[in-house]
């Protein structure tokens, strides 16, 4: 099986898909940290440091599974709430890069409040 990761943080995902004998094409993570631990144990993988600025698509038909968690800060009882208005909605950019990499599989992290949205916006509805 050939792995992306998404908001990938340390390398959780990436370590878990490792274990399972999958190959970590790619991951994303914007914090500097996370790249240099991501770098440091698959030095391999490509790293993205920009989901909004990344052209996905040369990733479509070879990758099998996406795994990944957007930021729910922007949904989160515990923030300020401010949805799409909150610089960290990133749910459309990942729902672009699915699209655009159409993989065999997908496993989103999600909090049990967004997944109404997040459905609806996978789906095209208001």
């Amino acid at each position: 099986m050939r792995h992306g990761s998404l908001f990938s943080g340390i390398g959780g995902f990436d370590l878990a898909s490792e274990w399972m004998g999958w190959e970590n094409v790619f991951h994303y993570e914007w914090n500097e940290f996370g790249q240099k631990v991501l770098k440091y144990y698959w030095p391999k993988a490509i790293t993205y440091n920009d989901i909004t600025k990344t052209d996905f698509s040369i990733h479509r038909g070879s990758i099998d599974i996406i795994i990944g968690g957007f930021p729910c800060q922007p949904y989160s009882s515990a923030g300020k709430r401010l949805g799409k208005e909150d610089e960290r909605h990133l749910w459309p950019e990942m729902l672009r890069t699915i699209r655009e990499i159409q993989p065999t599989w997908v496993v989103a992290t999600l909090d049990p409040s967004e997944i109404p949205r997040a459905t609806a916006e996978a789906l095209d509805r208001p």
